[in-house]
This record gives C-alpha cells, structure tokens and sequence, in this order.
C-alpha cells in the first residue's frame, strides 16, 4: 500500500526538459497575444491639443520614431498586421476592461496604413472596413471608434476587451500620459 502513496520524483533531466517546456508555451502564447510586429509603448514625443472643425478638442500624439515609418509598416505588411495596428491604435480612445496592446494613434501611422491598404487592396478581404476606419480618422473623426473596435475585435476572434464606450478628453490624455511617455 505504501508503494501505491509513494510521490514520483522528476530526474534533474525531466525537470529541465519540463521547464524548457514550459518557457516555449509562455513564449508562443505571448507571441499570440502581443505579436511581433508592434511595438508596446512608445516613450519619447509630445501631445498637442488640436481644435476640430466643429469645435471639439482632439489630442494628438507626434512620435518620436525609433525607426522610419516605411519600415514600421512595409508595402508588405499581411491583412492580420493590418488589423493589428488599427486595433491597437484605437485603445488610445476606448474604454474597455482589457487593452492587450497599445500603439500611439498618430496622423502618420494613418496615412501611411492608408497608403499601404490602398496599393495592396487585393491581398486584405477586409480592406474596405479598413478604409473606412482610417478615412474617418484621418479626418479627425473618432465618433465611432469604440464600434470600429468592436469590428476589427469581432474579426480577431475577440473574447476580452470589447469597447465599451468612448474615453472623454480627460481620460486620454491620462492614458497616454501613463502608457506613452
């Protein structure tokens, strides 16, 4: 009976083999969830307030890029990094319980994924959603972007995180005040 109790011990190699195990599923469901292609946060630029045409104030964020912005988003970038990058630039702005990845919303990174949409349309099944997102923010118009989230959230396959609403000036500028300097 008392053999049946006996605790199995791991050999010095099964607790390596087990760790290294261990370490790679961390490592690839880490990978899933950040990617590799953005970057997290950002730390050096400034914040400017801007005056939209029908009198709404708008934060804007200017960069200090740590690489051009060509090469941050190439020509060759697939439909998912598309996706990506919009879905992390819009959590400057939402409220959600849960934001997995953040990047600046800039006037340059709009333009240059509008760029890169419009000269590979053929190759991304959403680029009209795409479009639209990134035309009405070009423009200064965030009016819909907890719902242009939720789109882009739905498409991923999204389970936690869904916007719940619009942060107020107040709220963004302290968000990007904790998450981007």
């Amino acid at each position: 009976m008392k053999e049946l109790i006996r605790k199995f011990k791991f050999t010095k190699f099964q607790k390596i083999v087990l760790s290294i195990a261990v370490l790679v599923t961390l490592g690839f469901i880490g990978f899933g969830i950040f990617g590799k292609d953005l970057p997290i946060v950002k730390k050096e630029g400034t914040i400017t307030e801007k005056t939209t045409e029908d009198g709404g104030k708008i934060i804007e964020v200017n960069e200090v890029m740590k690489k051009p912005i060509v090469e941050e988003f190439p020509m060759t970038m697939l439909d998912y990094q598309v996706a990506n990058a919009i879905h992390a630039m819009s959590h400057q702005k939402i409220e959600a319980d849960k934001k997995w990845s953040l990047l600046p919303l800039t006037a340059e990174r709009v333009t240059r994924l509008i760029e890169v949409i419009e000269t590979n349309k053929s190759e991304y099944t959403n680029w009209r959603l795409y479009l639209r997102i990134l035309t009405r923010w070009s423009e200064n118009d965030f009016s819909q972007i907890d719902e242009e989230h939720n789109e882009i959230w739905d498409l991923q396959g999204g389970n936690v995180g869904r916007a719940t609403g619009i942060l107020s000036y107040e709220e963004e500028l302290e968000f990007i005040k904790k998450h981007y300097k």
